[in-house]
């Protein structure tokens, strides 16, 4: 279970880096190119972070649930880690980061869902416009917010939505993720900003393991019976 769980959660940290809500964040925030260098710190500093809390969360999951056999179906699962520690405080800061979790993942897939449509259809997007300056943007959104209630209120099992939209989105992955590269290694369209060698490399070398990700991502959920070992 936790190999099939590895590898989707790794292939969804490279999901939200590579071309999620963060571009047009920068955007609606209007950045300039010479903040260039603090959004490369932040993504350096927020990608690091993120992915050690992910092997984190993995590896104390491993500990306390293995040895019991308990299988963390419900999401409410999560906060039995920090309650078997620190007690009720522990269980009231774990719920109260679950809030923000959930909170954020909710308004970040609304956001970016509502980018993607608009950009799609060549509406006017961006938060920055206000709803009467992007009505259908800001309709778009709201309706995805709308949309994820119904898929909740049909009482099935949030987990399992997660792994299937990770599992089809890590597929794609390597096919978003490459036009980016090549855009980011080309001195005609980035100029002075041009990825340098060890970029370059170290953004192959990523595509390498997305790769491998997006081809093990099916076999492994098939194996694992939809990640329940």
């Amino acid at each position: 279970m936790f190999t099939a769980k590895e590898v989707l959660v790794g292939g969804d940290t490279g999901r939200l880096y590579g071309g999620g809500v963060g571009r047009e964040g920068l955007i609606e925030d209007r950045w300039e190119p010479k903040d260039i260098k603090m959004n490369r710190v932040i993504v350096v500093i927020g990608f690091t972070l993120g992915s050690l809390l992910a092997a984190a969360l993995i590896l104390i999951g491993a500990q306390m649930f293995l040895p019991v056999r308990l299988e963390p179906d419900l999401p409410g699962a999560v906060a039995l880690g920090p309650a078997a520690v620190l007690g009720k405080a522990g269980l009231l800061v774990g719920l109260l980061g679950m809030f923000f979790a959930f909170s954020g993942a909710a308004v970040e897939n609304a956001l970016t869902g509502a980018y993607n449509l608009a950009q799609f259809l060549g509406w006017p997007w961006g938060k920055f416009r206000g709803a009467t300056g992007a009505p259908r943007f800001t309709l778009a959104w709201i309706g995805m917010l709308a949309l994820a209630l119904v898929i909740v209120l049909t009482g099935v099992d949030p987990v399992q939505v997660v792994e299937y939209s990770i599992v089809f989105s890590v597929i794609i992955l390597p096919l978003t993720y490459l036009p980016l590269l090549m855009a980011a290694s080309d001195k005609d369209v980035m100029g002075p900003f041009v990825n340098g060698r060890l970029a370059k490399t170290l953004g192959w070398f990523y595509l390498i393991l997305i790769c491998v990700a997006a081809l093990l991502a099916v076999p492994l959920l098939v194996i694992s019976h939809g990640g329940k070992g």
